[in-house]
């Protein structure tokens, strides 16, 4: 259970990686979100914006608190049936703050270079590689060169 300034304790780290590999599994080579050492980011973001802080804090609080999870000797010691099903269960008592739990996960994942190349999500600037532009057409300028000048010279 987090404590009452909102810091995970150890406990808390370990379940919400497992939590985290249950919301984003692993794909081919691609580890889980909690495997890919992602709670740090997932930390910061919550610490920078109190929704987040506050929807994680909730969530692991129903995970330490529900009696399921509990009697069962924590939430790792469940096979990944049980552990999607007590995920639910949250999910189902404490909607909001699991949709926050979720994107700020989410948010984490999908920022990850690795994630944009299994994808095929490429990233990095527009321009050159983004979308292509029809030459410059100079005749637009013409009637803009008829003109007389509108402005003052300015001193040298």
């Amino acid at each position: 259970m987090p404590t009452k300034e909102g810091t995970l304790t150890e406990s808390d780290r370990r379940n919400m990686r497992a939590v985290m590999d249950r919301l984003v599994p692993p794909v081919d080579d691609l580890p889980g979100a909690g495997s890919m050492g992602l709670l740090d980011e997932v930390e910061r973001m919550a610490a920078e914006h109190d929704r987040y802080r506050q929807s994680l804090v909730r969530f692991l609080d129903a995970l330490t608190l529900d009696m399921s999870v509990e009697v069962a000797g924590g939430f790792l010691a469940l096979d990944a049936g049980q552990q999607d099903e007590a995920i639910r269960e949250i999910e189902g008592s404490i909607s909001g703050d699991f949709a926050n739990v979720l994107e700020v996960v989410y948010l984490a994942y999908y920022s990850q270079p690795q994630v944009h190349k299994r994808i095929g999500w490429r990233t990095g600037p527009l321009q050159p590689l983004g979308f292509t532009l029809p030459p410059f057409d100079e005749s637009i300028l013409e009637n803009v060169r008829k003109r007389e000048p509108f402005w003052r010279q300015a001193p040298e």
